[in-house]
């Protein structure tokens, strides 16, 4: 589902207002002026991340920076994953990058149990981007309310969907956003963790490779995986870096059939 025209008040209208509120914001230095993100109406079959004390001669210990406490998590859906990741979940809000070099190998299959909570609460989900369609039928079999499901297309311009992201995560009308963006930098990544902290919004980010010192609140890799025994599709998951955590780690998930 698109944005549509001509209906006050309601959740698609909130959401178009506040990706007009700011034209430009991510131009910097490009071309391009204005903002003029186009989107008709679309039927659901097509729903397309010191001090030290001692002896003045003693050789000092080495420092070692406590790990805090984790943030607020919810549950995966995935008790494999849920062991991996600090605090036992994804966390309530922030950005979470997930990398992987190729399209399509279970990243949304892993976000399902996610999606179809967040999906049924009064905020809405933004798609940015998606470089696939997404099939509304396939996700309302799954349990996700499509009704609550917005998308930005594919073809909009890279400095239009980054400030269409900074913007829903800013925003308490968007309980999620998940965007595919490809080559951004960490100083991008720390925009958008600021955007995310600030409308206590989680945003998934689809990338290819992974930021240098991500200040996202969650980094993870994944890969293809040979099928189980029995058939059954994996995924591998790597956790690469956890703001406030010093965890790492790499597990084989089965997911679903």
């Amino acid at each position: 589902m698109f944005f549509t025209e001509n209906q006050p008040n309601k959740p698609q209208d909130k959401l178009k207002q506040l990706l007009a509120e700011t034209p430009g914001l991510w131009r910097g230095n490009q071309r391009e002026h204005g903002h003029n993100l186009q989107a008709g109406r679309q039927s659901s079959a097509q729903l397309p991340s010191i001090q030290i004390s001692g002896d003045l001669f003693a050789v000092p210990e080495p420092i070692v920076a406590p790990e805090q406490s984790p943030a607020p998590t919810q549950s995966t859906g995935f008790s494999d994953l849920d062991q991996l990741l600090p605090g036992g979940g994804w966390p309530v809000s922030g950005l979470v990058e997930i990398i992987s070099r190729h399209k399509a190998i279970g990243e949304l299959q892993l976000l399902m149990p996610l999606l179809r909570l967040r999906s049924h609460q009064p905020q809405s989900l933004l798609w940015i981007t998606p470089p696939y369609k997404l099939h509304g039928p396939a996700l309302a079999q799954s349990g996700v309310n499509i009704r609550n499901s917005f998308v930005i297309p594919a073809q909009t311009r890279c400095n239009h969907a980054l400030w269409s992201i900074e913007k829903a995560l800013q925003s308490t009308e968007c309980g999620m956003v998940l965007a595919w963006q490809n080559w951004l930098g960490g100083r991008v990544i720390r925009r958008l963790q600021m955007a995310a902290c600030e409308g206590k919004t989680l945003g998934v980010l689809f990338h290819q490779r992974p930021t240098p010192h991500s200040p996202a609140t969650l980094q993870l890799e994944l890969s293809a995986a040979p099928d189980t025994d029995e058939g059954y599709r994996q995924i591998g998951i790597r956790l690469l870096r956890a703001k406030g955590s010093h965890r790492q780690g790499e597990i084989r998930l089965r997911l679903p059939g």
